[in-house]
């Protein structure tokens, strides 16, 4: 027996939440107020400081960019900052010294049984005992060290900017064709900031 209290025909039905961190994370890259251009930007700084030597600053940094620069996504700088954490801090930072190591000209022959990387956190950076603890482990690796993770930070701006442009770019056009897009009209990123793509406006009706 119908009772008449489901949704009128034709009614808007809202979307349940997503689940899965796939997800989540596709509703910040088709955020509707920022172009993939300002995605991928967000996701590359983010993505810099995560390969950034300087450890246990990651969080001041990501803060720092934030205020600098407008029209970021900020939660995305956050998770792709995250990337180095601490189950993946200690690879992230025995790559750096063994890149740093090899740009030197001194191969692959590194010891790094001294170097205990989890010890060292923001205390290591605004106290000076802890300072004085981190260089002293880190005085046989340093130089290679900081030459890596600076190298990795670099690359990754690059890395991480095309390699989220072509996935914003992606996940906008399926998003686009599967929400009622029709052929002929502007998908989202080749829209400009003022079309419907990227306002969700009405699109214009073809001329005939």
């Amino acid at each position: 027996m119908i009772d008449g209290s489901g949704p009128a025909p034709g009614a808007p039905v809202a979307e349940a939440s997503p689940r899965g961190l796939y997800a989540k994370l596709k509703l910040h890259i088709l955020h509707p107020d920022l172009g993939p251009e300002n995605v991928a930007w967000s996701f590359a700084i983010g993505l810099a400081v995560a390969f950034n030597p300087l450890l246990g600053l990651h969080t001041a940094l990501i803060l720092l960019f934030c205020a600098l620069f407008r029209g970021l996504h900020r939660p995305l700088m956050f998770i792709a900052a995250f990337i180095n954490n601490p189950w993946t801090m200690v690879p992230i930072a025995t790559a750096s010294a063994y890149l740093g190591n090899f740009i030197r000209g001194r191969g692959m022959h590194l010891d790094l049984s001294t170097i205990h990387w989890r010890e060292i956190g923001w205390r290591s950076f605004v106290t000076w005992h802890g300072f004085e603890a981190m260089h002293e482990m880190l005085r046989p690796v340093l130089k290679s060290y900081l030459y890596g993770g600076m190298l990795l930070s670099l690359l990754a701006i690059p890395a991480g900017y095309w390699a989220m442009l072509m996935l914003a770019r992606r996940l906008r056009r399926i998003h686009f064709h599967s929400h009622g897009g029709t052929h002929g009209h502007a998908v989202p990123d080749e829209a400009g900031p003022g079309d419907a793509g990227e306002t969700g406006g009405s699109p214009e009706k073809p001329a005939r």
